[in-house]
Protein backbone atom coordinates (compact mmCIF):
# COMPACT_ATOMS: atom_id res chain seq x y z
CA UNK A 1 0.00 0.00 0.00
CA UNK A 2 1.33 2.99 -0.70
CA UNK A 3 -1.13 6.55 0.34
CA UNK A 4 -0.11 9.58 -1.30
CA UNK A 5 -2.15 13.18 0.01
CA UNK A 6 -2.63 15.66 -2.97
CA UNK A 7 -2.11 19.22 -2.50
CA UNK A 8 -2.85 20.66 -5.63
CA UNK A 9 0.71 22.44 -6.06
CA UNK A 10 1.00 23.41 -9.72
CA UNK A 11 4.28 21.81 -9.54
CA UNK A 12 3.11 18.46 -7.52
CA UNK A 13 4.64 15.47 -9.48
CA UNK A 14 2.34 12.14 -8.24
CA UNK A 15 4.37 9.23 -7.80
CA UNK A 16 2.65 6.51 -10.34
CA UNK A 17 2.92 3.48 -7.74
CA UNK A 18 0.52 5.70 -5.59
CA UNK A 19 -2.25 3.10 -4.40
CA UNK A 20 -4.73 5.40 -2.53
CA UNK A 21 -5.42 8.88 -2.68
CA UNK A 22 -6.62 11.53 -0.60
CA UNK A 23 -7.45 14.89 -1.65
CA UNK A 24 -6.82 17.51 0.87
CA UNK A 25 -9.56 19.59 2.02
CA UNK A 26 -8.12 22.51 0.81
CA UNK A 27 -7.78 21.68 -2.70
CA UNK A 28 -10.62 23.21 -5.40
CA UNK A 29 -9.24 21.58 -8.73
CA UNK A 30 -7.57 18.25 -9.30
CA UNK A 31 -5.41 19.06 -12.07
CA UNK A 32 -5.11 17.72 -15.12
CA UNK A 33 -3.39 14.42 -15.99
CA UNK A 34 -2.34 14.75 -12.18
CA UNK A 35 -2.80 10.73 -11.87
CA UNK A 36 -2.53 9.89 -15.36
CA UNK A 37 -1.43 6.13 -15.94
CA UNK A 38 -1.43 5.52 -11.90
CA UNK A 39 -2.12 1.66 -12.92
CA UNK A 40 -2.01 0.87 -9.04
CA UNK A 41 -4.40 3.37 -7.61
CA UNK A 42 -6.85 1.73 -6.10
CA UNK A 43 -8.97 4.24 -4.25
CA UNK A 44 -9.56 8.33 -4.14
CA UNK A 45 -11.04 9.93 -1.25
CA UNK A 46 -11.40 13.87 -2.34
CA UNK A 47 -12.10 16.78 0.39
CA UNK A 48 -14.90 19.06 0.16
CA UNK A 49 -13.86 22.05 -1.68
CA UNK A 50 -12.73 20.33 -4.96
CA UNK A 51 -15.09 22.05 -7.32
CA UNK A 52 -13.25 20.64 -10.63
CA UNK A 53 -12.08 18.09 -11.64
CA UNK A 54 -9.87 18.74 -14.62
CA UNK A 55 -8.99 16.77 -18.14
CA UNK A 56 -7.56 13.33 -18.06
CA UNK A 57 -6.99 13.60 -14.32
CA UNK A 58 -7.58 9.83 -13.67
CA UNK A 59 -6.89 8.55 -16.93
CA UNK A 60 -5.91 4.95 -17.50
CA UNK A 61 -6.00 4.19 -13.59
CA UNK A 62 -7.02 0.61 -14.39
CA UNK A 63 -7.04 -0.35 -10.75
CA UNK A 64 -9.58 2.06 -9.73
CA UNK A 65 -12.45 0.95 -7.88
CA UNK A 66 -13.56 3.36 -5.38
CA UNK A 67 -14.30 6.91 -5.67
CA UNK A 68 -15.50 9.37 -2.66
CA UNK A 69 -16.45 12.46 -4.85
CA UNK A 70 -16.42 16.08 -3.08
CA UNK A 71 -19.79 16.84 -2.22
CA UNK A 72 -19.45 20.35 -3.59
CA UNK A 73 -17.94 19.13 -7.13
CA UNK A 74 -19.47 21.14 -10.35
CA UNK A 75 -17.47 20.35 -13.31
CA UNK A 76 -15.96 17.12 -14.76
CA UNK A 77 -13.76 17.47 -17.94
CA UNK A 78 -13.59 14.97 -20.13
CA UNK A 79 -12.02 11.72 -20.37
CA UNK A 80 -11.08 12.41 -16.48
CA UNK A 81 -11.84 8.73 -15.43
CA UNK A 82 -11.02 6.64 -18.66
CA UNK A 83 -10.24 2.93 -18.01
CA UNK A 84 -11.10 2.39 -14.73
CA UNK A 85 -12.26 -0.70 -15.41
CA UNK A 86 -13.10 -1.66 -11.36
CA UNK A 87 -15.60 1.53 -10.69
CA UNK A 88 -19.22 -0.49 -10.54
CA UNK A 89 -20.52 2.76 -9.33
CA UNK A 90 -20.61 6.66 -9.17
CA UNK A 91 -22.66 8.56 -6.57
CA UNK A 92 -22.40 12.60 -8.27
CA UNK A 93 -23.21 15.17 -6.21
CA UNK A 94 -26.19 17.75 -6.74
CA UNK A 95 -23.74 20.33 -7.31
CA UNK A 96 -22.21 18.78 -10.44
CA UNK A 97 -23.13 21.52 -13.79
CA UNK A 98 -21.20 19.65 -16.01
CA UNK A 99 -19.63 16.60 -17.46
CA UNK A 100 -17.86 17.00 -20.31
CA UNK A 101 -17.35 14.11 -23.85
CA UNK A 102 -16.08 10.80 -22.65
CA UNK A 103 -15.73 11.28 -19.12
CA UNK A 104 -15.97 7.65 -17.26
CA UNK A 105 -15.95 6.10 -21.21
CA UNK A 106 -14.21 2.57 -20.70
CA UNK A 107 -15.09 1.56 -17.47
CA UNK A 108 -16.12 -1.42 -18.12
CA UNK A 109 -17.55 -2.46 -14.54
CA UNK A 110 -19.48 0.68 -14.10
CA UNK A 111 -23.11 -0.07 -13.62
CA UNK A 112 -24.88 2.27 -11.48
CA UNK A 113 -24.39 5.90 -12.58
CA UNK A 114 -27.49 8.55 -12.33
CA UNK A 115 -27.38 12.15 -13.32
CA UNK A 116 -27.99 14.76 -10.44
CA UNK A 117 -31.49 16.14 -10.15
CA UNK A 118 -30.51 19.87 -11.19
CA UNK A 119 -28.25 18.98 -13.73
CA UNK A 120 -29.02 21.07 -17.60
CA UNK A 121 -28.75 17.66 -19.70
CA UNK A 122 -27.28 20.22 -22.20
CA UNK A 123 -24.27 20.35 -20.53
CA UNK A 124 -23.37 16.52 -20.22
CA UNK A 125 -21.21 15.49 -23.22
CA UNK A 126 -21.17 12.66 -25.84
CA UNK A 127 -20.09 9.38 -24.67
CA UNK A 128 -19.98 9.55 -20.91
CA UNK A 129 -21.03 5.53 -20.80
CA UNK A 130 -19.38 4.43 -23.69
CA UNK A 131 -18.35 0.90 -23.67
CA UNK A 132 -19.58 0.65 -20.07
CA UNK A 133 -21.92 -1.88 -17.88
CA UNK A 134 -24.94 0.95 -18.11
CA UNK A 135 -24.10 0.99 -21.65
CA UNK A 136 -25.02 -2.29 -22.24
CA UNK A 137 -27.99 -1.97 -20.02
CA UNK A 138 -28.81 0.25 -22.17
CA UNK A 139 -29.03 -0.93 -25.21
CA UNK A 140 -31.40 -3.67 -23.56
CA UNK A 141 -34.21 -1.40 -23.49
CA UNK A 142 -33.47 0.34 -26.67
CA UNK A 143 -31.27 3.19 -26.04
CA UNK A 144 -27.96 3.51 -27.53
CA UNK A 145 -25.14 5.99 -29.11
CA UNK A 146 -25.69 5.94 -32.92
CA UNK A 147 -22.86 6.65 -35.48
CA UNK A 148 -23.57 9.85 -37.86
CA UNK A 149 -21.43 11.05 -40.45
CA UNK A 150 -18.38 11.27 -38.58
CA UNK A 151 -19.43 11.17 -34.79
CA UNK A 152 -22.56 10.21 -32.65
CA UNK A 153 -25.30 11.84 -33.57
CA UNK A 154 -26.74 14.69 -31.11
CA UNK A 155 -30.03 12.77 -30.86
CA UNK A 156 -28.97 9.75 -29.94
CA UNK A 157 -26.91 11.87 -27.37
CA UNK A 158 -29.89 13.10 -26.12
CA UNK A 159 -31.44 10.43 -25.96
CA UNK A 160 -28.81 8.56 -23.78
CA UNK A 161 -28.28 11.24 -21.33
CA UNK A 162 -32.21 11.35 -20.84
CA UNK A 163 -31.96 7.88 -19.94
CA UNK A 164 -29.28 8.10 -17.38
CA UNK A 165 -31.42 10.74 -15.65
CA UNK A 166 -34.83 9.21 -15.75
CA UNK A 167 -33.62 5.25 -15.00
CA UNK A 168 -34.73 5.32 -11.57
CA UNK A 169 -38.10 7.26 -11.93
CA UNK A 170 -39.96 4.55 -10.74
CA UNK A 171 -38.07 3.63 -7.78
CA UNK A 172 -37.86 6.68 -6.28
CA UNK A 173 -36.50 5.69 -2.72
CA UNK A 174 -33.36 4.31 -5.10
CA UNK A 175 -32.38 7.34 -6.47
CA UNK A 176 -32.29 8.86 -2.95
CA UNK A 177 -30.01 6.27 -1.49
CA UNK A 178 -27.99 7.21 -5.39
CA UNK A 179 -27.74 10.79 -3.66
CA UNK A 180 -24.31 11.97 -1.76
CA UNK A 181 -26.04 14.34 0.62
CA UNK A 182 -28.45 11.66 1.51
CA UNK A 183 -29.44 11.57 5.53
CA UNK A 184 -31.40 9.11 7.82
CA UNK A 185 -33.93 11.78 8.32
CA UNK A 186 -34.89 11.76 4.05
CA UNK A 187 -34.79 8.36 4.23
CA UNK A 188 -37.72 8.05 6.87
CA UNK A 189 -39.65 10.61 5.67
CA UNK A 190 -39.63 8.81 2.17
CA UNK A 191 -40.88 5.74 4.26
CA UNK A 192 -42.91 7.42 6.83
CA UNK A 193 -44.98 9.24 3.53
CA UNK A 194 -44.88 6.28 1.32
CA UNK A 195 -45.01 2.97 3.21
CA UNK A 196 -42.17 0.75 4.83
CA UNK A 197 -42.53 -1.94 2.12
CA UNK A 198 -40.52 0.56 -0.43
CA UNK A 199 -37.51 -0.88 1.67
CA UNK A 200 -37.59 -4.63 -0.35
CA UNK A 201 -38.44 -3.03 -3.30
CA UNK A 202 -36.51 -4.23 -6.11
CA UNK A 203 -35.45 -2.35 -9.37
CA UNK A 204 -35.72 -3.44 -12.21
CA UNK A 205 -32.51 -2.74 -13.77
CA UNK A 206 -29.86 -3.60 -11.23
CA UNK A 207 -32.08 -6.35 -8.93
CA UNK A 208 -31.15 -4.14 -5.88
CA UNK A 209 -33.03 -3.09 -3.10
CA UNK A 210 -32.73 0.38 -1.50
CA UNK A 211 -29.90 -1.30 1.21
CA UNK A 212 -27.53 -2.88 -2.08
CA UNK A 213 -26.99 1.35 -3.25
CA UNK A 214 -27.13 2.99 0.40
CA UNK A 215 -24.39 0.58 1.19
CA UNK A 216 -22.40 1.78 -2.28
CA UNK A 217 -22.55 4.72 -1.69
CA UNK A 218 -19.55 5.82 -0.09
CA UNK A 219 -20.78 9.36 1.39
CA UNK A 220 -24.11 8.13 3.41
CA UNK A 221 -23.91 8.71 6.97
CA UNK A 222 -23.62 5.65 9.27
CA UNK A 223 -26.94 6.41 10.74
CA UNK A 224 -28.85 6.13 7.19
CA UNK A 225 -27.76 2.39 6.43
CA UNK A 226 -28.87 1.10 10.02
CA UNK A 227 -32.36 3.27 9.26
CA UNK A 228 -33.37 1.51 6.54
CA UNK A 229 -32.33 -1.89 7.61
CA UNK A 230 -34.50 -1.39 10.89
CA UNK A 231 -37.72 -0.99 8.65
CA UNK A 232 -36.77 -4.22 7.77
CA UNK A 233 -34.04 -6.67 8.57
CA UNK A 234 -34.96 -8.93 5.46
CA UNK A 235 -33.35 -6.65 3.31
CA UNK A 236 -29.98 -7.17 4.41
CA UNK A 237 -30.16 -10.93 3.17
CA UNK A 238 -31.58 -10.21 -0.43
CA UNK A 239 -29.31 -11.12 -3.32
CA UNK A 240 -29.07 -8.24 -5.95
CA UNK A 241 -28.25 -9.48 -10.01
CA UNK A 242 -24.47 -9.51 -9.12
CA UNK A 243 -25.43 -12.62 -6.62
CA UNK A 244 -24.66 -10.00 -3.47
CA UNK A 245 -26.47 -9.03 -0.63
CA UNK A 246 -26.33 -5.25 1.05
CA UNK A 247 -23.74 -6.31 3.38
CA UNK A 248 -21.03 -7.26 0.80
CA UNK A 249 -21.24 -3.61 -0.28
CA UNK A 250 -20.92 -1.70 2.94
CA UNK A 251 -18.05 -4.03 3.42
CA UNK A 252 -16.23 -2.51 0.23
CA UNK A 253 -17.67 1.19 0.22
CA UNK A 254 -19.35 2.25 3.78
CA UNK A 255 -17.63 0.74 6.74
CA UNK A 256 -19.66 3.00 9.01
CA UNK A 257 -22.65 1.74 7.94
CA UNK A 258 -21.49 -1.73 8.03
CA UNK A 259 -20.62 -1.48 11.53
CA UNK A 260 -23.70 -0.64 11.92
CA UNK A 261 -25.61 -2.94 10.15
CA UNK A 262 -23.61 -5.95 11.91
CA UNK A 263 -24.90 -3.89 15.42
CA UNK A 264 -28.40 -3.58 13.97
CA UNK A 265 -28.24 -7.41 13.26
CA UNK A 266 -26.63 -8.47 16.70
CA UNK A 267 -29.61 -6.78 18.91
CA UNK A 268 -32.17 -7.38 16.73
CA UNK A 269 -31.39 -11.22 15.87
CA UNK A 270 -28.91 -12.23 18.86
Amino acid sequence: MKLYFYQGFDDEIVPRDVTHAIIDDKVTAIKRRTFYSCRHLVSIIMGDNVKRIEKYAFYNCYALRYIRLSKTLEFIEEYAFVNSDYVEAVFLPSTVKEIEEGVFMHCRSLRLLILPNDIDLSNIGESIILHMAIDQIARVVGVAYEWGNRYYTDESIRQVNEWLYHQMDEAPLHKLCCVSSVTAKQINDHLNEHGDDLALQTDTIHGMNPLHILAMNPNAPADAIPALLNVNLEAAFCLDNQGKIPLDYAGEYNVGGLVGMINVLCITLG
